[in-house]
């Protein structure tokens, strides 16, 4: 049976090998889902180095956001890095798509989103939902309507620092 240390190389060795591609199509994806299993979908996103952190961080919030909006991504697991994930969108030069989280993530109390995902149901339940509503379609419409190019963006992110994923 193969030690968690087998596995992380495994994994480790994979990643080398997409980025090594000449064909540079599907890396993004492709490089995301051995983040994915490196760090079990966020469970153990601390075994992920800094870099592999804030592309982690990006592509679930630009995939979690795309499947069913950023009231969704507040609700599941996702949410837990919502205050991270500005500042990973930042180092990811992905400048609006930050402005447009950290706008949702004002609602919540001191502009601070609970890491917890229960108080973070529990505080969203809490506000008017009206005022919840409305904002959570602006900044989905926001995003649909968004001219930043997230993938080139993930993919000059991924090449400026491959020696990382490696």
């Amino acid at each position: 049976m193969p030690t968690v240390e087998d596995v992380l190389d495994d994994l480790t060795f994979q990643a080398s090998e997409i980025i090594a591609r000449q064909d540079q199509s599907h890396l993004v994806i492709d490089l995301y889902n051995i983040i994915c299993q490196k760090c079990e979908n966020g469970d153990l996103i601390n075994e992920l180095n800094g870099i592999e952190r804030v592309f982690y961080l990006c592509q679930t919030f630009v995939l979690r956001i795309c499947d069913g909006g950023i009231e969704s991504y507040y609700s599941e697991a996702a949410g837990n890095f919502a205050n991270e994930t500005v500042e990973a969108l930042l180092e990811m030069k992905a400048k609006r798509t930050a402005l447009i989280l950290d706008r949702g993530n004002g609602l919540f109390q001191e502009g601070i989103v609970p890491e917890d995902q229960q108080q973070r149901v529990e505080e969203l339940k809490s506000l008017d939902y009206s005022e919840v509503s409305w904002l959570f379609d602006l900044l989905d419409h926001e995003f649909q309507e968004l001219k930043e190019d997230l993938e080139a963006l993930s993919l000059q992110y991924v090449l400026c620092h491959k020696e990382a994923f490696m």
